[in-house]
């Protein structure tokens, strides 16, 4: 009831006779609120009235950051943006009060909300242990650079007490894939289910013989050894499976819409943060329950876990060259021109198909892919992975500088290099170029700042400080803080345990105070 309307009929109240409380009776109002409006006369009556309408709400301060979200990303749920928030260390608001907030804007503003419907069946609950459902989803999301980048990844979820979790990948997925990801769940969860339900997907089933069915070799091998019951969805039966696709759903509207992808092992921390906080971490809309309270409970109910250790292939690992080629069965492939890094950039090789995958094996970054060549000692070689000729260099210096916001201090480095590399000034220039791509122009004017401040003059200094700046550190120790660490295996474990720093002499660092450099250009 609008307060004028509310205060007028009090007042009429009280002028036929009525008593304090037999007006709240009526009005269903408490008593102190009767008194309180009884207590002003018209002139301040409006006077509070105008006050309220003014006074300021808990998100006013954040009202340009969620009306910019929400511009961006018309279909953000409150739910999204209140974990937004939260994530951004803005604070941490009630869901109610963000979801009025929200919908204030949408009307004031006209944001309109565009979201489709489905219908659904409502289900019984399972009981504890019984039931994991496991599902795919694809995401397209914006990089640093302002490209488009195409995500995959596995969803799982625990039927009863809805506990999650999620990975990622830059490929689509292969058996091999998923039995990683099942294994790393499993270790995540401390157990298994007795039952994993899935979609009727290639990369499980090789066919339906009459009913039965039959799985691929890699994943009927795991089946046996961990000893769960698999049951298949088909796809005129959604419902058998109804939780997991809320969870993809789930993931793609409130982690993945609208957030910029860095890298990949950055987006997984994310996503592992984002379950803790928000996934596993906050009440479920369906049972009311938070899910990471209710698996205490079911954690008991699961099975042990199989030491299954799967037949793989071996993994090709290479260091690429100098020459930004990596070798390949006595031929050499070319990566992108400014790959090569002095302390020796690892990738791992990727056949499939007669075509192989060069991928960054630090950030899982697809540097490249080619034809698989049968001939011997070839250079095969993309176009796009040459070095440029056609530009020429004033106009890649100029091209540099305009990377930068300050256009004084950018002229001063690029100068600065030129002098000290004239040979390979387009080298240089090119290598500082490709960093745009993977950098924030804030990132990179801090990086350039450093290189300043610090005489650090030639492109592949400038590339490792932008890797070690503060922020991004911190960033991530951050996210690592929040995120649940993935299962490492015992081999993998023991084979850490064996790796020994290089110990340097005293005398070097003795050098290296007194103006030496090591390891530079």
């Amino acid at each position: 009831m609008k307060k004028l309307a509310l205060y007028s009929k009090i007042i009429d109240l009280k002028n036929q006779g009525f008593s304090r409380r037999s007006i709240a009776t009526k009005l269903s109002i408490s008593r102190n609120t009767v008194k309180a409006y009884l207590d002003r006369d018209e002139n301040e009556m409006s006077e509070w009235l105008a006050s309220t309408r003014s006074r300021k709400k808990a998100l006013d301060d954040y009202q340009e950051t969620i009306l910019d979200w929400l511009r961006k990303n018309p279909d953000m749920s409150a739910a999204q943006i209140g974990d937004w928030l939260e994530e951004r260390h803005y604070g941490s608001f009630a869901e109610s009060t963000v979801r009025r907030y929200v919908s204030d804007l949408r009307k004031k503003y006209k944001l309109d909300k565009h979201s489709k419907r489905r219908q659904y069946e409502a289900v019984p609950e399972l009981p504890m242990g019984l039931q994991g459902q496991v599902d795919f989803g694809q995401t397209w999301q914006t990089t640093t650079s302002g490209s488009r980048i195409k995500l995959y990844f596995y969803a799982f979820v625990l039927a009863h007490s809805r506990y999650k979790y999620v990975e990622w990948q830059q490929t689509p997925f292969t058996t091999a894939d998923l039995i990683r990801c099942l294994q790393h769940t499993f270790k995540f969860l401390g157990g298994k289910p007795k039952q994993i339900v899935y979609d009727q997907d290639r990369i499980i089933v090789v066919s339906e013989n009459n009913g039965e069915i039959i799985f691929t070799r890699a994943f009927q091998a795991f089946h046996q050894a961990e000893k769960f019951e698999v049951i298949e969805c088909r796809g005129f039966d959604p419902e058998s499976k109804g939780k997991i696709e809320n969870v993809v759903k789930f993931v793609k509207n409130s982690f993945a819409r609208g957030r910029i992808f860095r890298d990949l092992s950055t987006w997984n921390l994310e996503s592992m943060a984002w379950l803790k906080r928000r996934g596993n971490g906050k009440q479920h809309n369906g049972t009311k329950q938070i899910p990471a309270v209710v698996f205490q409970k079911e954690q008991s109910y699961l099975q042990p876990i199989a030491q299954y250790q799967p037949v793989t292939k071996q993994v090709i690992k290479r260091t690429i060259r100098k020459d930004n080629t990596i070798m390949y069965q006595s031929n050499r492939y070319s990566v992108p021109f400014g790959s090569y890094d002095v302390h020796g950039r690892k990738v791992i090789l990727q056949i499939q198909k007669q075509q192989l995958r060069i991928i960054d094996q630090e950030t899982g970054e697809i540097l490249a892919t080619h034809q698989v060549s049968h001939a011997k000692g070839r250079l095969i070689q993309r176009s796009n992975d040459r070095r440029n000729r056609q530009i020429g260099i004033p106009e890649l210096k100029a091209q540099v500088v305009q990377m930068f916001s300050q256009v004084k201090a950018a002229k001063q480095f690029v100068q600065q290099i030129h002098e000290k590399y004239p040979r390979y000034i387009r080298d240089q220039m090119q290598v500082i170029l490709r960093l745009q791509s993977l950098y924030s122009k804030k990132e990179l004017d801090k990086s350039l700042q450093f290189c300043l401040d610090n005489q650090l003059v030639s492109a592949s200094e400038f590339k490792t400080t932008l890797a070690t700046l503060p922020g991004y550190e911190a960033h991530l120790e951050r996210l690592q803080a929040e995120a649940i660490e993935l299962p490492v295996s015992q081999a993998t474990k023991e084979k850490l345990k064996s790796i020994q720093p290089e110990v340097r002499p005293l005398a070097t660092y003795t050098q290296i105070l007194k103006g030496a450099h090591y390891g530079t250009n």
